[in-house]
């Protein structure tokens, strides 16, 4: 099983929504709106959570899974696996 630490983790979510790496000109690379330590990548990628492209892997979405459920309070389960969300009208 592969642990992974905070900065990891919000590096792995941020590709599962949908971020890509961008490499600018003078060299610097950014992931979304941040600008991420390459270390944190290149660990994601030789532990197999992203591929050469650096697409998330099944084993990086388990992973995350993993850490999410280990990290936050019951509570914070999100709504739709709570059953039916309730309509605004009353129905």
């Amino acid at each position: 099983m592969i642990i992974l630490g905070k900065s990891e983790a919000e590096a792995l979510e941020q590709f599962l929504s949908g971020e890509r790496l961008w490499s600018w000109p003078n060299g610097r690379i950014q992931l979304g709106q941040t600008f991420p330590d390459i270390a944190i990548i290149n660990r994601l990628v030789a532990e197999g959570l992203l591929d050469q492209d650096y697409e998330p892997t099944e084993a990086g979405r388990s992973a995350l899974q993993s850490w999410l459920a280990a990290t936050l309070p019951s509570s914070a389960v999100p709504a739709s696996s709570q059953g039916r969300p309730q309509s605004i009208t009353g129905d």
